[in-house]
């Protein structure tokens, strides 16, 4: 198993322990939860799972520390010295994993009691998690080199050609077959950042189904390197796409900053309020009395 592959390996068994952690702690303090919130202070597991219980508190200082630890993308993705510290691709990865879970457990940390100033600080902690999964489709549609650098356009033109020339020589296509493959790719129009995301995942999933049937299509093609065939379909369709969706793609995620950004410095500003409170106050560090 190559690198790629092994971290994908990796990335995966750390979701599948982020939501088995998550579940147990959620079946763990679903009576409590349950419990109306006027009736919570006589619950026998009001003490554990509290914002300021035993459980509780430490959710709560797990949760806000992995969305602090959550910074060190932007510094790796600013700061050119730490170039050396893995692809930027990666940091990203550990980035989103740390904005799922670490807003997952500060909702279990405030036991789904979201009332007065809290709540603006939940929602747009909400908001920065479920944006944060928009942003990483956005930034996949964006061709990068392995260490997470932005290709250049003209780099992506001409690899486009190459692909072209490749199915022409190797598999013998024609310039009719090899037109209609580019005509299968679908550019969205432009619409809002909701609007032309959702676009883009249905033309995604459109374009997947449609390249499917072109490869089956092509019967002329020789069985022992059909695969080979389809992998390169695959990667001309993909790469004429981001070719027309240049200008889009960026767009969208120059809406995306101007959404994600300020909820995420506002979720911040109420994090800082809110454990201050709690040192000043000694709420929740002294345990129960």
């Amino acid at each position: 198993m190559n690198r790629a592959g092994s971290w994908r390996g990796s990335l995966v068994l750390l979701y599948v322990l982020g939501i088995t952690v998550v579940l147990s702690l959620f079946a763990a303090g679903a009576s409590f939860y349950r419990t109306p919130l006027l009736e919570r202070a006589h619950h026998e597991g009001y003490w554990v799972w509290k914002a300021g219980g035993s459980t509780g508190h430490k959710l709560g200082l797990v949760g806000s520390s992995m969305m602090l630890l959550m910074l060190l993308y932007s510094v790796r993705k600013r700061v050119g010295a730490l170039r050396r510290l893995g692809p930027l691709g990666r940091w990203l990865d550990v980035h989103i994993f740390l904005g799922v879970f670490g807003p997952l457990l500060v909702v279990l940390h405030s036991s789904f009691k979201v009332q007065g100033l809290v709540a603006l600080s939940f929602w747009s902690m909400i908001v920065v998690a479920a944006s944060g999964v928009l942003g990483r489709y956005l930034y996949l549609q964006i061709p990068r080199t392995r260490a997470g650098e932005e290709r250049a356009l003209a780099e992506l033109e001409a690899e486009d050609r190459d692909l072209s020339e490749q199915l022409r020589s190797r598999f013998r296509l024609d310039a009719g077959q090899i037109a209609q493959l580019d005509a299968l790719v679908a550019v969205p129009e432009r619409s809002g950042l909701l609007g032309g995301f959702v676009r883009l995942v249905t033309d995604d999933l459109r374009l997947r189904s449609g390249l499917r049937e072109f490869a089956l299509g092509c019967r002329s093609v020789p069985q022992p390197v059909v695969r080979d065939f389809e992998r390169v379909v695959r990667q001309k369709a993909l790469m004429r796409r981001r070719i027309l969706l240049w200008d889009r793609v960026h767009e969208l995620f120059h809406y995306w900053h101007v959404l994600h950004k300020p909820f995420a410095l506002v979720m911040y500003l109420f994090m800082i309020v809110h454990v201050a409170v709690a040192l000043v106050t000694g709420y929740g560090w002294v345990g129960r009395s």
